[in-house]
């Protein structure tokens, strides 16, 4: 039983920031795909040397803070962990705490390096959401302008388009997954046919459908 406490916690030691370094990384820029045997080993590899590199920093205060564990009372076997509990548990928590806030603030700072470097700071999932549910404006009888609902124009890959008005979509980095939802009035034109009306409330573009997307103030006729 102890050597298996002893492994789960190398793994949380190690997994749990290495996890933070790749989620730091990927809120500043897209990643390249990678297989889940590399991403897994990126992962280790970033959590076990920030775990090592913290533990070194939580060693060395331990010899001038006695509410932590040393190296040497540690290494000295299970006398210490059972005469000291709480130190013991300070110094778990001491070194992860700080073993995960290195791993993701080195993923924060080298993902906003390679954005910055390839000019690409959009993150997976965000240019839809953000482009269709921002402030869509358009002009009155009298030319004001005027915030309206934002008109969207969905063209499928079989040459059908679907019109209607922006209700919601999906956030799914998977474009296949990322789906639109249009509320009524809705049209649909099929390739090579004429414009109708749909009765439909409310219609559902599935995301790997869609080739072409147009967006913004509603025409003057409106969708329907």
């Amino acid at each position: 039983m102890p050597s298996t406490l002893v492994g789960l916690l190398a793994v949380l030691l190690a997994a749990t920031p290495g996890y933070l370094y790749l989620f730091g990384y990927e809120r500043r820029t897209p990643r390249e795909a990678l297989s889940p045997g590399r991403e897994v080993a990126e992962m280790v590899a970033a959590g076990a040397s920030s775990t090592f590199a913290a533990a070194l920093g939580v060693f060395a205060l331990a010899e001038v803070w006695s509410a932590l564990l040393t190296l040497e009372q540690l290494t000295s076997g299970r006398r210490a962990l059972v005469e000291h509990p709480w130190a013991a548990l300070a110094t778990g928590v001491l070194v992860l705490g700080l073993s995960a806030a290195l791993c993701a603030g080195l993923g924060h700072v080298l993902g906003g390096r390679t954005a910055y470097a390839t000019g690409n700071q959009a993150r997976p999932g965000t240019v839809w959401h953000g482009v269709l549910t921002s402030p869509c404006y358009g002009r009155d009888e009298h030319g004001a302008r005027v915030a309206t609902r934002r008109f969207v124009a969905v063209h499928l890959q079989d040459g059908l388009r679907v019109e209607g008005y922006f209700e919601r979509v999906s956030r799914d980095t998977d474009t296949g997954m990322r789906d639109i939802a249009l509320s009524r009035p809705i049209a649909l034109t099929p390739k090579g046919g004429e414009r109708r009306a749909s009765a439909a409330a409310t219609v559902i573009v599935p995301g790997a459908l869609i080739r072409l997307i147009e967006t913004g103030p509603p025409p003057t006729a409106g969708p329907g």
